[in-house]
């Protein structure tokens, strides 16, 4: 990646933003997916931490919990015992939003800075056989309304750059987050923003 690349990706938020009224939910996930390629990740929010400890090197088997491969160096490198504590520290997910990981879906952007944001959704939305995929290959296109779809890019565009929740939105919903409640009837697609990380 260049060094033009984080400023790139802001421009074109910023340019998506200027021509939202002319552009589809279903443009912007493609310019985004184009530009971000796997810097944006999205799958079963329940088999994220596996995902992330690949991605950082460790070997980890397709059930890492049977005890072979590198999972006891992975969560002693990340200050953690076990998987319910990676997902509290890491990423922010209560008690309540972790017992419900297996029906969700998440999806993780990572900025030009290396920072990460963690979206998890309503419902399982991404394609199931794909593990973790990029935003064009990932199904949300199809599983997710227009609204649905819309705010969810809105919120990954406020992310890369540098934006709090985009105008008129809470900035987290803290659906199992410690502290926080369950969100209203109405609440939106995307049902818990993570903290960088």
């Amino acid at each position: 990646m260049t060094a033009e690349a984080p400023d790139l990706a802001g421009r074109l938020a910023r340019l998506i933003r200027a021509e939202r009224a002319r552009l589809r939910p279903r443009d912007v996930l493609e310019a985004l997916s184009l530009l971000l390629g796997d810097r944006v990740q999205v799958g079963d929010a329940s088999r994220y931490i596996y995902e992330y400890g690949r991605r950082a090197g460790y070997e980890l088997p397709p059930y890492p919990l049977a005890g072979c491969g590198e999972i006891r160096e992975f969560f002693a490198d990340q200050g953690v015992r076990n998987v319910p504590e990676w997902y509290e520290r890491k990423l922010g997910v209560g008690p309540q939003l972790y017992a419900e990981l297996t029906a969700r879906t998440v999806v993780v952007v990572r900025d030009g800075g290396n920072r990460r944001k963690a979206f998890v959704l309503d419902a399982v939305r991404h394609r199931q056989d794909a593990g973790f995929a990029n935003l064009s290959e990932s199904g949300l296109a199809r599983t997710l309304a227009p609204d649905g779809l819309a705010e969810l890019l809105d919120r990954i565009m406020a992310f890369l750059l540098g934006e709090e929740a985009p105008a008129g939105e809470p900035a987290a919903t803290a659906e199992g987050s410690q502290g926080g409640s369950a969100p209203a009837e109405d609440a939106g697609t995307v049902r818990f923003e993570s903290p960088l990380f």
